[in-house]
């Protein structure tokens, strides 16, 4: 087994601003301009509009990610395996969201969000694959726990960024393209700075060899399996909150105009002060004692209580309690889980990004399911029943919590 030297501070800090840099770009979409735009386009029927575009994206990233990460794997270039997906598909995600942010029509804004997805997520699955890569198995949860500040409070500088084009006057169109130029400039930033370290890659691409990956050895498929699994459901029940949180802040909330961006704010301020708390003493916690899956199954089950606080909450000053019990959830859950999944990988020397690949369809996959089955909830009492959808989805964050028991690899 290659060993691998130990990741310095450099090197994490330019890997959290790259991580940084390509959620501003993605994740601003998904938490707010996304649903303002269909909002704009189709007033009368957002919440389906929004759920079916939001589906077909995430059902876009799920087959960018698994091929992305494969091809990457394979990729033999000057830059390296993983800079070239990381610079095009940044380039290219600045490209599609300026066609949703300016587009005439649901048509264009749904072509262009397509597009999104299958970009950035080619920047994903490559960046993910770079933690096997550079960091050590005894440095992986306190660096995951840096990721996963990163990840989580992403959306705070992208909304931030969104409410300040909106308040010096510019439209919706700028509200999408400045995140996402600010996104690619964080990972120019980073590109350009590390070094791509270099593997024996695999053979030639095959579409059939990479349909047969997707097969795993059958004495390391079953700890892959749980993690998966755990994961999915954890991710499906935050994204029923995530998908519906604009349309919750002006229905339940009755937060009018701009205020509902600004509203958005203060609540993802108190969520990443106290995400970032807790990731930090969940890493390093988890990394002192060796141990993964207590800090995961206590992280989900903390995220179904917020959900279920998000189920009763109908003030301002509740909203923002449950925001704060998410974020002690959300950062204890992407500290450690991550790491306990590059504990698991059936193949990191070779086939990091791949199965990295397989895995962030764990992240992908509830973002589609999650919109397709929130109107069942909403639509419960004649429409607009959160507390069904985000008690739902305390229930799914709940199981995924009980799928990490199995796991035999991790304590």
């Amino acid at each position: 087994m290659e060993i691998i030297e130990r990741a310095r501070p450099g090197f994490i800090a330019l890997y959290a601003i790259g991580y940084v840099g390509a959620y501003v770009a993605l994740i601003t979409p998904v938490a707010t301009t996304l649903a303002l735009k269909v909002g704009e386009l189709d007033p009368a029927g957002k919440e389906t509009s929004l759920g079916f575009i939001a589906a077909l994206g995430a059902l876009m990233a799920i087959i960018s990610n698994a091929l992305s990460g494969a091809l990457s794997d394979r990729t033999r270039s000057t830059l390296g395996r993983r800079r070239p997906w990381i610079i095009w598909g940044s380039a290219g995600g600045v490209v599609a969201l300026a066609i949703v942010g300016f587009a005439p029509s649901l048509v264009v804004a749904t072509i262009g969000w397509l597009l999104a997805q299958l970009t950035l997520n080619m920047v994903l699955a490559a960046l993910q694959a770079l933690l096997p890569d550079q960091v050590p198995l005894e440095q992986r949860a306190r660096v995951s726990a840096v990721l996963g500040i990163s990840q989580q409070v992403s959306p705070l500088l992208g909304i931030g960024i969104a409410y300040g084009v909106q308040a010096a006057g510019g439209g919706i169109g700028l509200m999408f393209l400045v995140p996402a130029i600010v996104g690619a400039i964080m990972l120019g930033i980073l590109v350009s700075r590390i070094k791509d370290v270099a593997h024996d890659p695999l053979g030639r691409f095959s579409f059939a060899e990479f349909v047969r990956d997707f097969s795993i050895e059958k004495g390391k498929r079953f700890d892959f399996g749980w993690a998966w699994f755990g994961r999915f459901f954890v991710i499906l029940g935050f994204a029923v909150y995530t998908t519906y949180q604009v349309y919750f802040i002006g229905d339940r909330l009755k937060v009018s105009g701009g205020d509902v961006v600004l509203t958005q704010l203060y609540a993802l301020l108190i969520f990443s002060a106290v995400l970032t708390v807790s990731a930090i003493i969940s890493g390093r916690i988890s990394d002192s004692t060796g141990r993964r899956k207590p800090f995961v199954f206590a992280a989900a089950a903390i995220v179904g209580v917020g959900l279920t606080m998000l189920a009763l909450t109908n003030s301002l000053p509740f909203f923002f309690v449950a925001a704060a019990v998410m974020g002690v959830g959300i950062g204890a859950f992407f500290a450690v889980d991550l790491a306990l999944i590059t504990d698991v990988l059936p193949d990191r020397e070779h086939k990091a990004a791949k199965d990295l690949g397989i895995f962030n369809i764990a992240n992908s996959l509830p973002q589609s399911v999650a919109p397709a089955i929130a109107p069942l909830f909403l639509s419960i009492g004649g429409g607009g029943n959160y507390t069904a959808l985000f008690i739902a989805g305390g229930v799914f964050s709940v199981i995924g919590a009980l799928l990490i028991a199995p796991i035999r690899a991790v304590k």
